[in-house]
């Protein structure tokens, strides 16, 4: 068993997406600690991780960030390579993730590419014939590999440094409901922090594109739909204040105003759309 790295799949009311997942990361745990922490599910979770002898950390529901932080604290290995329930992991990425960070400068996070399935099989060694951005090189925050429209970011599927993300107190736990932005900003503060943020070619994890449901965005209410809504607009514009000298530096085509006013204009079609039915 490694006593570098610990992963942590945090989870939240998505036990019929977690049932086709676990696989990968039982496949894991035969090398890695693993620890899921269930964000409050109301699915019985934390009962069927119970029968399956899985180590889990029962939360009353706080969020994502807030479960993020928790299996920080609760990690006692160097490094924290964060899962989701619905990405597949092959057996070989903490590994090379590992070997990775010991090669990068200042290395405080570190990811491979996300390659995008319908389906719910991992082979066991390989990835995808081409890099999904089309590069071969290395990039660090600066580079534009995700998020086109935003501030570059890794996502959240990285091996972290556990004493770096402590340090700068973990994920904002302010950032919840439609909160994509918390991942943006807590690499944002790792950099701030005089860290650097990589995305490295030949590592690869599956992200599963399905329709399954479940969890903060589950809701199919108006209202529910109406506050996700706010709350993307809300994460956005509070990003982009605390971060306003990133945003000067990487975006060249739209100032933060002009992304503020896009954002109330989504979430003024969103009530537009509740209130016609």
């Amino acid at each position: 068993m490694s006593a570098d790295i610990t992963i942590v799949l945090p989870t939240y009311d998505r036990r019929h997406v977690l049932e086709r997942s676990i696989g990968s990361y039982l496949a894991l745990a035969e090398h890695y600690p693993l620890l899921v922490v269930d964000d409050g599910s109301h699915d019985g979770t934390a009962d069927w991780l119970s029968g399956m002898n899985v180590r889990a950390l029962r939360l009353p529901h706080r969020g994502l960030p807030a479960a993020r932080n928790a299996g920080l604290r609760a990690a006692t290995t160097p490094w924290v390579l964060f899962g989701e329930d619905d990405v597949l992991m092959p057996p070989d990425l903490p590994g090379r993730l590992l070997r990775w960070s010991q090669r990068l400068p200042f290395c405080g996070a570190v990811c491979g590419r996300s390659c995008i399935r319908d389906d719910w099989q991992i082979e066991a060694t390989g990835g995808p014939e081409q890099p999904i951005d089309g590069s071969r090189m290395l990039v660090d925050l600066s580079g534009k590999f995700a998020s086109p429209r935003l501030l570059p970011t890794l996502h959240a599927r990285s091996l972290i440094s556990r004493a770096a993300a402590l340090a700068i107190g973990g994920f904002d736990t302010s950032l919840i409901n439609s909160a994509f932005r918390e991942e943006s900003d807590f690499f944002a503060r790792l950099w701030h922090a005089g860290y650097a943020c990589w995305q490295v070619p030949d590592v690869w994890e599956v992200h599963v594109r399905h329709r399954l449901g479940g969890g903060c965005r589950g809701a199919r209410d108006p209202i529910a739909k109406l506050h996700n809504r706010w709350s993307y607009w809300r994460n956005n514009a509070r990003f982009i204040d605390r971060h306003r000298r990133l945003w000067a530096r990487w975006t060249r085509t739209d100032s933060a105003a002009v992304m503020k006013l896009r954002y109330a204009g989504e979430l003024l079609g969103t009530i537009l759309r509740s209130w016609r039915g």
